[in-house]
């Protein structure tokens, strides 16, 4: 049957237009009706996971590496987090941090994981300067994910070519380090993981450089996710926004050009509707989100503290999972209300996250802006054959 499905979809594939429409169809069938308002008392579906704050790369975007981590669980009680009746409902978990690479135990960090009652989906964030102990770890890690039918999927940020990459994480032959370990997964994939891409920060340092990235990473045949960097309070980048942020005139021009030929390229009606809504937050100067978000009231954030937050990027921390248990931090009173005046006021302003259900009015602003305006001409053209 899934064979069936696969072929079916090939042939579907080389029809673009009716590709391209099943995709809106199915968008807009799994959108959203309505906001989310974050009232509704509902267990988290997906976890971020800061597994360490110890980091040994000083990213301009990026000030982890000054947090205090000697209070990190270690296996025993971290293994006891994931106990707590809040994560019973978690399908998906992210790992990253800091620097997974620096835990060296690793493995043993990931198996309490892979025990959740409903997960499914494993990922792993990485620097990647240090290739042959962390790959050593992942590869165990994979055969863990295999055993238990989990899919495992593994990033490794890479934010330039050459001096570009070194710039941004502020280490001397950062790019070197980085791209051995690349290299050592593409040649050995199926030794590693399911999947496998390049993860990109786009910052001031490396906007005017961004698309030789994305001509190395073709030549190479790697997937690039892109995201703008954005505050964030877990790692401190909200304080230092000047430092790094998207912010003058030039920029904005140089990253509303390259999305918009990312929007072109793209095959996916999911990554144009993405990309499209990248550029209408730089136009609009953040003022309004287009974009799903899982963190609104599918997510939660963990770090190896115990402690819990709601947003990714924007929340306090909530509580402490050593001191209480997960469902009375996430379900109280308080926390639930600074979560509705969390999204009422930071959400629309916010373009970190690229996840989540898309709400209907969302879609009909890319359908009237984007698709309508992109083949308008064409439909022109036919309707002018039809007349003759």
């Amino acid at each position: 049957m899934n064979s069936f499905f696969y072929a079916f979809k090939q042939r579907i594939k080389k029809h673009r237009g009716i590709y391209f429409l099943i995709q809106l169809i199915l968008m807009i069938w799994h959108s959203r009706w309505g906001k989310i308002t974050g009232k509704q008392k509902k267990f988290p579906h997906t976890i971020q996971l800061p597994i360490t704050n110890k980091c040994n790369s000083r990213c301009v975007m990026c000030n982890i590496w000054q947090t205090d981590n000697t209070k990190e669980a270690d296996i025993s009680e971290f293994s006891s987090f994931f106990k707590d009746s809040i994560f019973k409902e978690v399908t998906s978990v992210g790992v990253n941090g800091g620097e997974p690479a620096l835990v060296k135990d690793l493995p043993e960090y990931i198996e309490p994981i892979l025990k959740l009652p409903k997960i499914k989906a494993l990922n792993v964030i990485s620097n990647g300067f240090i290739k042959t102990p962390f790959l050593e770890n992942i590869k165990k890690i994979f055969q863990m994910c295999r055993s238990k039918n989990i899919s495992f999927h593994l990033s490794i940020s890479l934010d330039g070519v050459g001096q570009v990459h070194d710039k941004v994480r502020n280490i001397p032959n950062a790019f070197k380090k980085t791209l051995a370990t690349i290299e050592e997964i593409q040649n050995n994939k199926s030794l590693y993981c399911d999947t496998f891409n390049i993860g990109c920060t786009i910052v001031k340092q490396n906007i005017d450089n961004i698309v030789e990235l994305d001509a190395f990473a073709q030549s190479k045949n790697i997937e690039v996710e892109y995201r703008l960097g954005v505050p964030n309070k877990r790692i401190s980048s909200d304080k230092n926004l000047d430092q790094y942020a998207i912010k003058e005139k030039h920029h904005i021009q140089s990253a509303k050009e390259f999305f918009h030929y990312q929007m072109t390229k793209s095959k996916s009606i999911y990554d144009k509707f993405k990309y499209f809504s990248i550029i209408y937050s730089l136009e609009n100067n953040s003022s309004k989100r287009l974009l799903g978000c899982t963190w609104k009231d599918e997510g939660i954030t963990l770090d190896r503290n115990g402690n819990l937050y709601y947003c990714a990027v924007a929340s306090d921390c909530i509580g402490n999972i050593r001191n209480n248990t997960g469902e009375e931090i996430f379900f109280d009173k308080k926390n639930i209300q600074y979560r509705k005046n969390l999204i009422k006021i930071s959400c629309d302003t916010c373009i970190h996250d690229y996840t989540g259900r898309i709400e209907l009015k969302s879609l009909y602003c890319f359908i009237k802006e984007f698709v309508l305006n992109q083949y308008a001409m064409r439909y022109y053209k036919e309707l002018m054959k039809f007349k003759r």
